[in-house]
């Protein structure tokens, strides 16, 4: 059966669905807000979120309830679209859906590491993702990494985490190479599925994931190289092994031993303008980590965004609007740290995935 029927009325639907997320002004009015509860009110009247927040009582709301909302209510759009999704599409849907589930894993491991909530806690963080296989009980009642390890037995995950966990287990006190190595097993898997695509969704959606590869495996040497002082073949290891514009043989160069920042910052600029720019721009900033990892995000919106406004709609259209709207409660809940600490609201909105900062988009037609 073809599939660009299917993939035009999700691209129509996707339009539609966009034209429901939140504008700019209602992002301010929402900084304005003062509490959780008037969010959560102010959200139950809004296109995007009315249905989806219906039973939620915005005086009662606890912030874990409402951010949990939030989460769901993406999933729950994902999951009537996985409907009419088959073959190499569905696929790739489904390993998209694997971030919220590698999430997920990740929040297991810090608890077990932590144990400053209990399961119970826990449990109210987690959600359910379309196609996921995690035991999320079994490993809920892990008491220890190597009990944690084998409820994993079985999944795609058991053999990657198999090495970290016993580095942690051997003494290793920071989680980073177990994060690093869920968060790689999802992207690759992502990437290499735009392979399998049809010609026409691979040409648009090879360029939107293969920057956020680029930039993933940039952001990763810098933090291997510059924070944990890790030696060339080290931090190589840890990068994704898959590619797109940036090279192994780029990577190798910019993770020289002792090579100063200013001087990878540097080569960068000089072999990838736009990259070297995103890193320059964060790094001269006080605050440069938070400002990198937003304006990374915000690099990945905005070709999302370009990709919805153009051409005719399609299964890519679709996969644009899911990233927008995973963004835009990414934002929401900043926003809902921000008025609860009662942060200035203007230093706020510099730290949205979204550039509300000048102006926000004009409205797709």
């Amino acid at each position: 059966m073809s599939f660009h029927g299917p993939a035009t009325a999700l691209g129509v639907k996707a339009h539609v669905l966009y034209s429901q997320l939140l504008k700019a002004d209602e992002y301010w009015a929402l900084l304005d807000l003062n509490s959780t509860a008037e969010i959560a009110a102010f959200l139950k009247h809004t296109e995007g979120y009315k249905d989806r927040l219906e039973t939620l009582i915005p005086e009662k709301a606890h912030r874990v309830a409402l951010e949990n909302a939030l989460r769901s209510s993406v999933l729950r759009e994902a999951e009537t679209f996985l409907f009419y999704l088959q073959g190499a599409p569905r696929k790739f849907f489904i390993d998209w859906l694997s971030w919220y589930e590698a999430e997920h894993l990740k929040s297991v491991f810090r608890w077990l590491r932590s144990k400053r909530a209990d399961r119970d806690s826990l449990r109210e963080h987690l959600f359910h993702v379309p196609g996921s296989q995690l035991p999320y009980e079994t490993l809920l009642n892990c008491r220890n990494y190597n009990e944690l390890l084998e409820a994993l037995n079985g999944t795609k995950y058991y053999s990657v985490l198999r090495e970290p966990v016993r580095r942690i287990m051997n003494g290793e006190s920071a989680l980073f190479q177990l994060e690093l190595a869920i968060d790689n097993l999802v992207e690759t898997a992502l990437y290499n599925d735009i392979k399998s695509l049809p010609t026409k969704e691979r040409t648009v959606l090879a360029p939107l994931f293969g920057s956020r590869v680029d930039l993933l495996n940039l952001y990763n040497l810098h933090r291997c190289a510059w924070y944990y002082k890790m030696t060339v073949e080290e931090t190589i290891t840890r990068m994704l092994p898959v590619r797109y514009k940036v090279k192994t043989h780029h990577m190798r160069e910019m993770a020289r031993d002792l090579m100063p920042q200013e001087e990878r910052l540097r080569m960068l600029e000089t072999l990838f303008p736009v990259y070297g720019k995103i890193f320059r721009d964060a790094l001269e900033r006080d605050d440069k980590e938070l400002a990198l990892e937003m304006s990374i995000k915000r690099f990945n919106y905005l070709k999302a965004l370009a990709i919805l406004r153009s051409g005719v709609p399609g299964f890519h259209t679709a996969i644009a609007y899911f990233i927008l709207k995973d963004h835009e409660i990414s934002d929401i809940i900043r926003m809902i740290e921000d008025v609860r600490y009662d942060y200035d609201r203007r230093s706020a909105a510099q730290y949205l995935i979204r550039p509300i900062l000048t102006g926000g988009e004009t409205a797709w037609q």
